[in-house]
Formats: C-alpha cells, structure tokens, sequence
C-alpha cells in the first residue's frame, strides 16, 4: 500500500461516503451474503425469546436472590443461552466476514481504484474466516482474562478499603470500576483493526493484534473521537430509516422486516469506515 497523504476526520467520511455511493451494489451484495442470515436470527431470536418469553420482574428476583445460584437461576433463559449465541455469531462469524470482505471492496477502490466484484471479496472473506474465528477469539480471550483479573483486584481493594470505611471502600470501587472501563476503550479501539489487517497483510493470530496495536499506537484520542462520531451517524442514519419505515409499517411484524432492510443499508457504511480508517493508519505509519 504506497503511502499517498494522511486523511483527517473530515476526509475519512467523505471518503468513506464516496466509496459507499460508488460500491453500494457490491457492498448491498456483500450484506445479503453475509449480514441477512444473521438479521433474520436475530430478528426470530428476539420475537420468539425475549419480547414475550421474558418475565417483566427477573431483575427483583435476581436482586433478592440469596445466593449466586439464585440468582442465575432467576435469569431468564433466553439471557443465558440465546442472547450469548446471537453475540457470539456476530462476533467470531459475520463481523470478520463482513470486514474482510467490505475491507476488499474499500481498500480496492480508494487504494488502487479498481472494483473488487463481490464473489472476490466473498471468496477471500471464507478463505479468511478460520484464521480470522481463531484470532478474534484469542483477542476476546486476552480481554476476558484481563477483566477478570481486574475484577479480582478492584474487589480485593474495595474490600480492604470498606475495612477502614464504607464511604472509602464505595470510593475505591468506583475509581477501580472507572479505569476498569478506561482500559477496556483503549483495548478495543487497540485491537479494532485485527480484521483488516488479516485481510489487507494476511496476518493473523498474535500478528494481527500486535499489528493492530501498532497501527494504533498514539491515535487512541483521534479513534475514539472516530468511534463515536461514526456511532452518531450509524444511530442518525438507521433511526431515520426505521422512523421512514415505520410510516408504511401498518402490518403486524413488517417493522422487523424495516429494522432488518435499515441495518443492511447501515452497517456496510461502518466496515466501510473504518476500511478507510484503516488506510489512513497504514498511511501514517508508513
């Protein structure tokens, strides 16, 4: 990739906007592969389990349980088993499909400005996806462990702290529950980019993370600033479509045939985002 110029927020969108309204059939190809399975599970989990399935005072019974066991049990299953499933498809199946292929698309327009055609793309994302399943999962892994670990530390000071006062000990946790949540923004904007670079530098495993931090290394602010103004827009962008949709939505249950229509729109803009984010790192640290 032959560094060219660095891009600033402002180009990255516009970029980003370009590459969407230019590939928008091939990124629309890509989502019906990929992202419409995942949206009709969902869809089907969230009608079948967890909107009339679900008892409306669980949360009670799991804050009066008097035991751990107790309290898992007061939890509904569908919180237990099909919500996990849904994070877990997403997560180590459809986000890596999703970025490499989109990644293929983007990187092959803004980069060398030729059209990757969508069984390409698709083709390299399943080639792709074993290496990609595997490190995703060690990346979830390491953070897992570290959150654990954290946990563990907050509540062994908190608890300490609670022996010399209450008020103390309340402090503690709180300031150790802060930086808990510092450290976990600061991973996942770290390892953000794992996806493309397994897609763009075929790397993979410890590689791929360690690339990815990279990458990463002193643009922790300008990607968090990214991160959330690319949230905005995805959430400005999908709300717009659902209120629009929501119009013609007379029918019972063709809202969630307009939720699912807006996210296969919305979401190739994100992995095209953050494609192009992903270009402009490489640029820099050239």
């Amino acid at each position: 990739m032959t560094p060219r110029t660095q891009f600033t927020l402002g180009d990255i969108f516009r970029i980003s906007l370009s590459a969407y309204r230019q590939r928008f059939r091939s990124l629309m190809g890509i989502s019906l592969v990929f992202l419409l399975p995942f949206d009709i599970i969902n869809a089907y989990v969230q009608m079948r389990f967890l909107t009339e399935r679900v008892p409306t005072n669980w949360m009670t019974k799991v804050q009066e349980a008097h035991s751990l066991s107790e309290a898992i049990a007061a939890i509904p299953q569908a919180y237990t088993t099909w919500m996990p499933f849904v994070i877990l498809l997403y997560s180590l199946a459809v986000l890596p499909l999703m970025a490499i292929a989109t990644s293929r698309v983007t990187v092959g327009m803004v980069v060398h400005g030729f059209d990757v055609p969508v069984q390409e793309a698709g083709n390299d994302a399943f080639r792709k996806w074993p290496m990609s399943f595997v490190t995703l999962l060690m990346v979830y892994g390491l953070y897992g462990v570290a959150a654990l670990v954290a946990s563990w530390v907050i509540g062994l000071c908190a608890g300490i702290a609670a022996s010399v006062s209450q008020a103390f000990g309340a402090i503690v946790a709180v300031i150790g529950l802060l930086a808990a949540f510092a450290g976990s923004v600061w991973y996942w904007v770290r390892a953000a980019f794992v996806p493309y670079v397994i897609a763009e530098e075929k790397r993979g495993y410890a590689t791929a993370l360690r690339r990815s931090f990279e990458l990463t290394k002193g643009e922790v602010w300008r990607l968090i600033g990214f991160f959330l103004a690319l949230s905005f827009i995805l959430s400005a962008a999908d709300g717009f479509l659902l209120l629009v949709g929501s119009v013609f939505a007379v029918i019972p249950g063709l809202g969630v045939v307009v939720a699912v229509i807006a996210s296969l729109i919305v979401v190739p803009f994100g992995f095209v985002a953050l494609a192009v984010m992903y270009i402009d790192l490489r640029m820099r640290k050239a």
